[in-house]
């Protein structure tokens, strides 16, 4: 901030900051999360007001969108007050996706979209169900080359008939009620190697449940 800007200014600068961004699309999470953290910064070293709870939950959405957990749970331990803007609500998602539990993530975005919160926040909401997606699908296509439609559904949080559109869409052959997924390149991020291993045998164990659980019917 310039020596000479006015703090309530300034402020107002850095909210309709956030604002402008929804303007764009896609959706530039990244930025917004940086612009939401400078924000923070600055009504925290400064008495002019508090960051207000609807910038809170497009912060901690944000940083969810992205897979920042951990940045998410400092985010959530730090924030002033935690009951209101839908901010229990998104870190739900966030609790979730610590445990890499797909249904409970999408169930709790289920919740989250019941509220009556803002277009903005329900924007980033948006970004982040189709983020968990994107991440369980790139999953799905590394470790199977084929794996039942329930099993696909289940990972995107979608009803068989849109998961049979998905597949179309993605060109994933589907033959009874298994899918063949693409194969994607594996990422080169070391770091979540091991998350994405837990991840992938909680999906291996719900394929081999459901596998069980066709022979005991049959």
């Amino acid at each position: 901030m310039a020596a000479y800007e006015n703090p309530s200014n300034h402020l107002a600068r850095l909210e309709q900051s956030v604002h402008d961004m929804f303007l764009d699309q896609p959706l530039n999470v990244e930025e917004l999360v940086r612009v939401c953290e400078e924000l923070e910064l600055f009504t925290w070293s400064t008495n002019v007001a508090p960051m207000s709870p609807d910038y809170y939950a497009i912060f901690l959405a944000g940083l969810l969108a992205l897979r920042e957990l951990d940045r998410a749970r400092h985010l959530w331990r730090r924030l002033p007050v935690k009951n209101v803007g839908g901010l229990p609500e998104i870190w739900a998602v966030g609790q979730a996706l610590w445990k890499r539990e797909v249904g409970q993530a999408y169930r709790a975005i289920a919740a989250i979209e019941a509220l009556s919160l803002g277009p903005e926040v329900q924007a980033v909401v948006a970004v982040l169900k189709t983020s968990i997606g994107a991440y369980n699908v790139s999953l799905l296509g590394r470790a199977y080359s084929s794996v039942p439609v329930a099993v696909v559904s289940q990972a995107l949080g979608l009803s068989p008939d849109d998961t049979l559109q998905f597949c179309a869409s993605q060109q994933w052959p589907v033959t009874g009620d298994f899918a063949f997924p693409t194969k994607v390149s594996a990422p080169s991020r070391h770091a979540e190697s091991a998350a994405e291993l837990e991840q992938l045998q909680k999906l291996s164990s719900y394929i081999l449940h459901l596998e069980q659980r066709t022979t005991l019917k049959i």
